[in-house]
């Protein structure tokens, strides 16, 4: 892989310490709510759709808009499918809607505490009605890495992102070429069907590239294949999303 998709070298003041921590933080919490998602555990649609309001409530500290057309405006998807929903979240008591705009539920709320304690992600106690903030814009970043594959296959699933972040993680932090399949399921604890399932997909769909082990030739390694169109937007993504240069200083103010 070449020098310049080493994050640690290329950050202009992030160390690759912050880096590490910030790119573990969004493996982490994408992966529990994954595991946590009591409907549609894989769907990329439902999560954009989650991702997106949740980044308003907790990366922003901003209410949305009650407007089907606009939320989905914002994240490429019918109004249809934005107001069901909506109204399952509603019926969840996850968001509240109180003069023409939404506001996370405390079951919401509390669930992304849950996560971030569950996981030692540190997050900001706040005094509004948000209750809680990240410490970078943590969940667009997911949302927004989750709206390019699923832009770019209508049959991507969060697995998959999960698997992607996975091999970022060691490709660009740790040194590593790549990850063997074990190890990519016991980094996102993915059952091994599931996850078996799911390389299969990204194989047919050009994302991973398969390598010899290079010292164990029962084994092989897994990686992304970097000649794939959206590899470097990929990169990109998570670049500009993990250099913010707020995110020490409000972990400081924790």
């Amino acid at each position: 892989m070449s020098a310049d998709f080493h994050f640690g070298r290329q950050f202009a003041g992030l160390s690759a310490g912050a880096a590490a921590v910030n790119l573990k933080a969004l493996i982490d919490s994408v992966c529990w709510f994954m595991i946590n998602m009591q409907t549609s555990k894989t769907s990329i649609r439902a999560y954009r759709l989650k991702s997106f309001l949740n980044a308003a409530f907790f990366d922003d500290q901003s209410p949305v808009p009650f407007d089907s057309q606009f939320i989905a405006s914002e994240i490429g998807e019918a109004p249809e499918f934005v107001h069901r929903r909506l109204d399952r979240l509603f019926d969840a008591k996850m968001v509240d809607v109180e003069q023409g705009w939404l506001f996370p539920g405390e079951s919401l709320i509390e669930s992304h505490r849950r996560c971030f304690i569950d996981n030692e992600v540190d997050y900001l106690a706040t005094e509004n009605r948000f209750q809680i903030r990240t410490p970078y814009p943590l969940i667009r970043l997911s949302g927004n890495y989750a709206q390019l594959l699923r832009d770019r296959s209508q049959h991507a699933t969060l697995s998959q992102v999960c698997v992607e972040l996975a091999l970022w993680e060691t490709n660009c932090l740790r040194g590593r070429v790549g990850m063997t399949a074990t190890e990519i399921g016991r980094r996102i604890n993915l059952k091994k069907s599931t996850l078996s399932t799911c390389i299969q997909s990204m194989f047919k769909g050009e994302q991973l590239e398969i390598n010899a082990h290079p010292w164990d030739e029962r084994k092989t390694v897994l990686r992304l294949n970097s000649s794939h169109p959206a590899y470097r937007e990929k990169y990109q993504i998570l670049k500009a999303g993990l250099s913010v240069p707020q995110t020490e200083t409000l972990l400081r103010q924790a």
